[in-house]
């Protein structure tokens, strides 16, 4: 978004007062109702390696997914569910362009890597890049925002540009997990192998749905030689029903 729609935009639909997520009132930028329901999902049973939540037809500490096919990358947690408050928020942030949201998505982020100590041996952060088509359409990459915002939580370097996406491709909603990768092979590039050498890299981006994206991309990150990938998304798609028995009373749906 240009400067100055920007400051127009935030003139007209400025930072709503109170929780950033279900809107309720209270001083803190994410309210305690919402808090305890991250704290509930984050609690409840995940597959170790991609962080789906395990449902009834998952055996054992992983998912089937997981099971059936190791992913590229070491492991991938999200803050959150891509539902209700959590998913409004997504929203204002990516169509809206409420770019003041990126601070506090990204505390949610960091509350989540905190929880995986495996995770704060990354060295580098590395965001998920959009196309050029969609950069100049959007004006922005949300999750470059966020992860600016995370690798200064974590003191970390961020790579924002070693990592390109050069194909314009079909949108993935409604692909299959192998559909979305084959939609997506050959689409990223990257432009200096040389930063990515023997490095433990944090992968970003904002939502995890098959993980067909990050694991595309980590497995060209692994060949041009890095070392361990851990993936952090704001929300994870997956086993949604169960999510909606734990949402905030007060959320605004």
């Amino acid at each position: 978004m240009h400067p100055l729609l920007e400051a127009l935009f935030n003139l007209i639909f400025p930072t709503r007062p109170g929780c950033q997520l279900c809107g309720g009132p209270g001083a803190e930028a994410v309210c305690s109702h919402c808090q305890e329901w991250l704290a509930r999902w984050a609690g409840q049973p995940k597959c170790l390696v991609c962080g789906r939540p395990l449902t009834g037809r998952d055996r054992g500490p992983k998912c089937r997914e997981c099971y059936r096919q190791r992913p590229p990358f070491v492991l991938a947690r999200a803050a959150g569910p891509y539902e209700g408050p959590l998913k409004q928020a997504i929203h204002r942030l990516k169509y809206s362009g409420q770019k003041s949201l990126a601070p506090v998505l990204a505390e949610l982020m960091l509350q989540a890597i905190q929880r995986q100590p495996q995770m704060l041996a990354a060295e580098v952060v590395l965001p998920v890049p959009i196309s050029p088509g969609r950069l100049r359409q959007r004006g922005f990459n949300q999750a470059e925002l966020l992860a600016r915002e995370v690798a200064r939580g974590l003191g970390l370097p961020l790579l924002s540009r070693v990592l390109v996406k050069h194909v314009e491709t079909p949108p993935q909603t409604g692909l299959t997990g192998v559909q979305r990768r084959q939609n997506l092979q050959g689409s990223f590039k990257v432009t200096a192998p040389g930063e990515l050498k023997d490095k433990k890299i944090l992968l970003l981006d904002d939502v995890f749905t098959t993980g067909s994206t990050v694991s595309v991309i980590a497995d060209l990150l692994r060949q041009q030689g890095a070392g361990e990938i851990f993936v952090i998304t704001l929300v994870n798609t997956g086993n949604q029903k169960s999510f909606t028995k734990i949402m905030p009373m007060d959320a605004n749906n």
